[in-house]
């Protein structure tokens, strides 16, 4: 006998009180496919509110909102879907769309003889509704600077064009292309392929013309592929190349997931299932671009929420949603053609996204409050070793034979394993403040994870000083390192920064003051170096403090 749908919402809403979220939403995932939604809309509406419910506990806020969206629609009237799409959309960083949903909740309450619990839920919903008014406000107030006085690392309108890192390096390559045998190990050419691929997908969104009379859009797709292209090579190419950057970039998103019917408004759960049928239904050309747009959409939010907003949780989801999005789909069609897949599916793809994804868990850590920092810690920690395992794993294969640009394999590669290595670096560094008398021993491991992380970069890129730099600090504060080895990595400093300056002197890093602090530490090298010379110190001592 098959178990009714109120029978299974019943069971879902112990569950639910129990906290015992995954098995509720399991049950109200069972209780929805035994719903008729001609029969009873308005039911089906409550089964989908409460799978967001439980969806928001489990922080799958982009599932949950694309339920209470769902719930919503079923019953426009049913307050408590407008709430929930609120809450989904504030976890998500769509102020806007909070403060409206937010308005809808309140309008689906009585306007009088309220019963006490939905008195309550007025005072919730009002108070949702000022706290994301004020959100609002705030990020519509943010200047967005000159790259010289922004040092946050987030994107920045372009004033100052022809002294940026792409503009450099693109001197720096044409020298290296006359060059015999050609160097590729120079991050002239990651930065100068990355740009290229941004700025190509930029001119593709002033293509776009809209009809007044009409509001169709009419355009050039592909627009969204070269962005997503460019800054998973290397996300420091992103910026905002002219003020109506945002609304040609908004533009162009709409065309496209209109043109390839993508899934815009979706969760990865809704998304996996329906890519699964669309494939199964209508065959690749139906699904591998709108999954490519999806995909890439999803990309490009988490850099500008990473980057401009500075919502490092926000970019987290979307990043964790893309990789899990792929490597089901991936699962489920490993015995496909990667032509009929598409881009998306490759490795070198793949990493583009742990490589960003590992930098945002790092950040939304360091954002984080004390009950969610040790979890997202030990999360940055098994995703960054997970990626240098998967990239190691990859190199063994036999080499593709397709023709590959001199930055390719630096870009997908070789940086994001340096990226992996500096991120084990930080989980040692934060895991020593915690660790009683172990402290030294994991700021040795974090010293050495660093170094190995500097490695991966050549020492024309401004990551490789700056990580050796990081390394320093953690060797001197761990004492136990050699002055010999101590002054190897400050000279390693000294004449790396050097190279790296040619390109990076008007990074948004250097807008941090890295150079001073090379310069700095170059200094103390000096006086090191002197006191060994009058006998204070031997190769052997230990010395430690902080670097300058």
């Amino acid at each position: 006998m098959s178990v009714s749908a109120a029978d299974l919402k019943a069971e879902g809403n112990i569950l639910f009180t129990q906290k015992n979220f995954r098995e509720a939403e399991t049950k109200y995932t069972a209780a929805i496919e035994a719903s008729d939604e001609t029969a009873d809309s308005k039911g089906l509406a409550i089964l989908y509110a409460n799978r967001a419910a439980c969806r928001l506990s489990l922080k799958r806020h982009m599932d949950a909102c694309a339920d209470a969206a769902k719930a919503a629609k079923l019953d426009p009237t049913y307050a408590k879907a407008h709430a929930r799409m609120a809450v989904a959309q504030d976890c998500l960083g769509n102020y806007s769309l909070s403060v409206q949903n937010w308005k809808c909740a309140l309008g689906a309450l009585p306007t009088s003889n309220l019963t006490l619990a939905e008195q309550q839920q007025k005072a919730q919903y009002k108070e949702g509704l000022e706290v994301a008014t004020a959100r609002l406000a705030k990020l519509q107030n943010i200047v967005i600077g000159d790259a010289n006085t922004s040092g946050d690392g987030g994107p920045f309108i372009m004033k100052n064009k022809g002294c940026f890192p792409w503009d450099i390096a693109a001197e720096v390559v044409a020298r290296l292309r006359v060059q015999s045998p050609v160097d590729p190990s120079s991050s002239a050419w990651v930065v100068h392929f990355a740009y290229e691929e941004f700025m190509k997908g930029v001119r593709r969104l002033g293509q776009i013309k809209i009809d007044q009379a009409t509001g169709t859009m009419a355009g050039m797709h592909g627009g969204i592929v070269d962005l997503s292209n460019g800054v998973l090579r290397d996300v420091r190419v992103m910026h905002i190349p002219e003020s109506e950057f945002f609304t040609k970039y908004n533009n162009q998103v709409m065309l496209e997931m209109k043109g390839y019917n993508g899934w815009r408004d979706a969760g990865p759960d809704m998304v996996i299932r329906e890519a699964l049928a669309r494939q199964r239904t209508k065959g690749w050309a139906a699904v591998r671009p709108a999954l490519s747009i999806t995909i890439r959409s999803w990309i490009m939010q988490a850099v500008m929420n990473s980057g401009m907003r500075q919502l490092h949780n926000v970019a987290v989801e979307f990043y964790k949603n893309s990789l899990h999005v792929i490597r089901t789909l991936r699962e489920s069609w490993i015995l496909e053609s990667k032509d009929d897949r598409g881009a998306i599916f490759q490795k070198t793809f793949i990493f583009g996204i742990q490589n960003r994804y590992i930098e945002a868990l790092m950040m939304s850590y360091v954002d984080s409050d004390a009950s969610e920092s040790a979890g997202r810690l030990e999360e940055l920690l098994k995703e960054s070793e997970l990626l240098i395992r998967e990239i190691d794993e990859e190199l063994r294969q036999p080499r593709s034979q397709d023709p590959v640009d001199p930055g390719f394999i630096s870009s997908f590669y070789v940086y994001p394993r340096g990226h992996a290595y500096a991120m084990k670096g930080f989980y040692y560094n934060k895991i020593s403040v915690r660790s009683g008398n172990d402290c030294k021993t994991f700021l040795r491991k974090a010293a050495l994870e660093y170094i190995t992380a500097a490695k991966c970069f050549p020492e024309d890129d401004e990551t490789h000083p700056w990580y050796l730099y990081i390394a320093l600090g953690n060797m001197l504060n761990a004492r136990s390192f050699p002055l010999r080895e101590t002054l190897d990595v400050m000279k390693r400093i000294r004449i790396s920064a050097l190279k790296a300056k040619e390109i990076w002197r008007h990074s948004s890093l250097s807008a941090g003051g890295v150079w001073d602090k090379f310069k700095e530490t170059a200094k103390q090298e000096e006086e090191l170096r002197c006191m060994v010379l009058q006998g204070r110190f031997t190769m052997n001592s230990c010395v430690g403090g902080e670097p300058v």
